[in-house]
């Protein structure tokens, strides 16, 4: 049996699928805002506020490390959909450990 075919990897693919569907259309709170000399530029921000736009690997790790977001919730369901694909398929790439991740679901509740 291949990998792929296998039933864990078929229900784990559906999940992420359901939670793209569940968090289609989400953005950042309309006055979110981060430091650009720490976090990224303006153009960077108005894609946390533009729906379903997949962010760049450097980009979304920058998003979700950053813990000074005025409304982390709302960043999170932002990025969650293609935040979950890169933590499962093991493409996270924090700088000190993949604890961070988890303190980044805590931030936002």
């Amino acid at each position: 049996m291949h990998l792929t075919d296998h039933p864990a990897h078929r229900r784990l693919s559906a999940a992420l699928d359901n939670l793209a569907v569940t968090f289609h259309g989400m953005t950042a709170h309309p006055d979110e805002h981060n430091c650009e000399c720490h976090w990224g530029s303006a153009q960077e921000l108005s894609l946390l506020k533009t729906p379903d736009v997949e962010l760049e690997p450097d980009l979304l790790r920058r998003t979700w490390q950053a813990i000074d977001w005025t409304d982390h919730a709302s960043v999170l369901r932002r990025i969650l959909p293609q935040f979950a694909a890169v933590l499962v398929t093991g493409r996270a790439e924090p700088l000190f450990g993949l604890e961070v991740a988890g303190c980044s679901f805590a931030r936002g509740r």
